[in-house]
């Protein structure tokens, strides 16, 4: 959970901190109260996985800019070890969602698109015409049935987020991960 730890760690909301008591409070929600119901030790036990799960995604979005000031705060063990996660935690899943929707965004913002094609050259036409000649010029005996040539577009498709080495590849070139230390 280094990958989460680093995001709160950049995060300046106070929820950050909840971390850590929401883990006590999750495996043992009596910790420090009594509790007089029993309803009451599920909704604290609840909340508190609740709270823990779910206070990355909050600090994430907290962030001004989460992508460049988490640049460079990552290891590539942190994103191996994040992405791998995201197989059995739904949580985790969300998270790389919520962050690849900022990718995707920061890479449309710096797309141009291709230039407009010439227009053609616009002729006169006798709409009024009349006979059994006007379909002659038509030219359809003349017309080659080439394939059309590619599109060349300068936007990079999007990466299968069912792809773990994928995954991997781009959070890494995103956040300019580090090797271990």
């Amino acid at each position: 959970m280094n990958f989460e730890k680093k995001i709160l760690s950049i995060s300046r909301i106070k929820e950050r901190n909840l971390l850590k008591p929401s883990s006590v409070a999750m495996l043992k929600p009596d910790t420090g109260v009594e509790i007089k119901k029993k309803s009451a030790y599920y909704v604290i036990r609840d909340c508190a996985t609740l709270a823990h799960d779910y206070i990355p995604h909050k600090c994430y979005s907290s962030l001004r800019d989460p992508i460049n000031e988490l640049r460079g705060q990552f290891t590539k063990a942190d994103i191996i070890d994040f992405v791998s996660r995201t197989k059995q935690q739904e949580h985790t899943k969300q998270l790389l969602y919520i962050m690849f929707s900022d990718i995707y965004k920061l890479e449309a913002d710096d797309w141009t698109p291709p230039p407009a094609p010439e227009q053609p050259e616009v002729l006169e036409i006798d709409a009024d015409a009349e006979g059994d000649e006007i379909y002659q010029d038509y030219g359809y005996d003349d017309i080659e049935t080439d394939p059309v040539d590619g599109i060349d577009m300068p936007v990079k498709p999007p990466i299968d987020l069912g792809d773990g080495e994928a995954v991997i590849t781009k959070l890494i070139e995103v956040f300019g991960a580090i090797k271990e230390t």
